[in-house]
């Protein structure tokens, strides 16, 4: 995935023995489980399933694994319900902007070629379903499916649920800046998670909260952006434009008990940009926390669900 994890967890054991045994088997675990997701979903490795789906169109239904059918399934829910603000196949036009897998040009593309991808993105090119005990894909054009946006915060969940089977129940895993907190740290204390403030200088925390059963996740554009004749675009494509979002939403941050969820949401909205995104968020019931750029700094807007966990 391109990125780093980290799990903490409150261990049951207290020798040392048996702590390093614990530790070893979740580390082997984990690995395991994040090798697979990476096998699946993986843009970058070119022998993956998706990679795979992606080289070879065919008409007609094809057989998918059950955690790329899950995804894909949770891809389409949001894509409907933010009103195409999500789009999985957004990928060629990212791609064409030099913010896939290729090495990045820092440079604006011509409005044809931007024109000319477009045609090939859309994700009502995809339809999904289960046919006896196969999970499937079809697909009525050619499409580049990019997992990225959501995959992270998929592999998040993947991990918390391994954890529980493991006999713990007091953690917190983070994947690539997606994170679900289970349980309480000690006895008096949640785990408490920093929204990042959107800044290009260092890293400093907006606003600390507390997070217990619930994953967060943020997307912003004050990471992975470049700069031309003074002009910011940022790694966030609109499909339905062909362009970068132009917004003065600096990021959006979802709480949602499924962080795959709160991964494609968070893109989501923050392509809709803060009006759009707040009606989105309300509609939806989402928990949602805006950081938006003015001439005097940032300000905060936040739905009604995400003040209600937060005062909960």
């Amino acid at each position: 995935m391109g990125t780093e994890y980290h799990i903490s967890w409150v261990s049951k054991h207290s020798t040392s023995q048996d702590l390093k045994k614990e530790r070893s088997t979740i580390q082997q675990g984990v690995n395991a489980h994040l090798k697979a997701i990476n096998k699946s979903m993986s843009t970058y490795d070119t022998s993956s399933e998706l990679s795979l789906l992606n080289k070879n169109f065919t008409q007609g239904w094809q057989d998918i694994s059950i955690d790329l059918y899950r995804v894909l399934m949770m891809s389409q829910q949001v894509n409907v319900q933010s009103l195409g603000a999500f789009d999985v196949t957004v990928g060629p036009l990212v791609n064409l902007w030099g913010f896939g897998p290729s090495k990045s040009k820092d440079q604006v593309p011509n409005a044809k070629d931007i024109g000319r991808i477009r045609e090939k993105v859309g994700a009502e090119a995809l339809t999904l379903r289960m046919r006896d005990e196969s999970f499937q894909l079809a697909l009525t054009a050619p499409r580049y499916i990019d997992l990225s946006a959501i995959a992270k915060g998929y592999a998040v969940d993947v991990l918390g649920r391994y954890l529980q089977r493991q006999g713990i129940d007091r953690y917190l895993v983070e994947v690539g800046g997606e994170i679900i907190a289970h349980g309480k740290k000690d006895i008096d204390s949640p785990w408490r998670i920093a929204i990042e403030a959107p800044s290009d200088q260092g890293r400093n925390a907006q606003i600390i909260i507390p997070l217990n059963n619930l994953g967060i996740a943020t997307s912003g554009d004050y990471r992975n952006f470049f700069e031309q004749d003074g002009e910011r675009y940022s790694h966030t494509i609109d499909g339905r434009t062909g362009y970068p979002v132009k917004h003065n939403l600096a990021s959006v941050s979802v709480l949602h008990s499924s962080v795959a969820m709160a991964d494609a949401w968070a893109t989501a909205l923050t392509v809709a940009g803060v009006e759009a995104g707040l009606e989105i968020a309300e509609k939806n019931e989402l928990a949602a926390y805006f950081i938006v750029r003015t001439p005097e700094g940032f300000e905060q807007y936040t739905s009604r669900q995400f003040e209600q966990l937060i005062l909960d």
